[in-house]
């Protein structure tokens, strides 16, 4: 689903005195800020939805004393490097600015530009779920051998490249500052 599906979504959802005063000269602007608004929180909260799954699964994996004991001391520190990385890329999606910036907020953003935050967002939604496909295959792995190994370090390095995203979100919020 695209950034503007999304934004589609919630102006559908528009109950029927809502459709009715955003005929209402001056509401209608105002309308559409708040739909950008909820738009830009129901995509974060999608990709933190499925980290946070992720993150469930691959826990529970561990859960079992028999596949903690199998670990040596560096497999170990791929697990926790891991659950760290996705810890922080879930709570910086999260508490990320939002993609519009209300009247008296510090920050403005130009409307006009806000269905590209959207789409940047669409892409921490892929990758969240590219990650957590990964994770459902590590799990199915025998801890500790090599294709396991192989296949945590990519984790790590995609929970990685969802935090670089992050940081390329707030360059482009700070790029729509009006």
């Amino acid at each position: 689903m695209s950034g503007k599906d999304y934004l589609e979504k919630v102006r559908k959802e528009r109950t029927l005195l809502e459709r009715i005063i955003g005929y209402i000269p001056g509401y209608r602007g105002y309308k559409e800020k708040e739909l950008r608004r909820e738009s830009d929180r129901l995509v974060r909260t999608e990709a933190v939805n499925r980290l946070k799954a992720a993150k469930t699964t691959i826990k529970r994996s561990f859960a079992n004393p028999l596949v903690v004991q199998k670990l040596s001391g560096e497999d170990s520190y791929r697990f926790e490097a891991l659950m760290a990385r996705l810890d922080r890329v879930t709570q910086r999606i999260d508490r990320a600015v939002a993609g519009y910036a209300g009247m008296f907020d510090a920050v403005k953003v130009k409307e006009d530009k806000l269905d590209g935050v959207i789409e940047h967002d669409l892409g921490l939604i892929e990758k969240a779920e590219a990650l957590r496909v990964d994770v459902e295959k590590v799990v199915r792995m025998e801890p500790g051998k090599d294709d396991w190994r192989t296949t945590m370090d990519e984790l790590i390095t995609k929970s990685e490249e969802l935090d670089g995203l992050v940081n390329r979100r707030s360059e482009v919020i700070r790029g729509l500052e009006g």
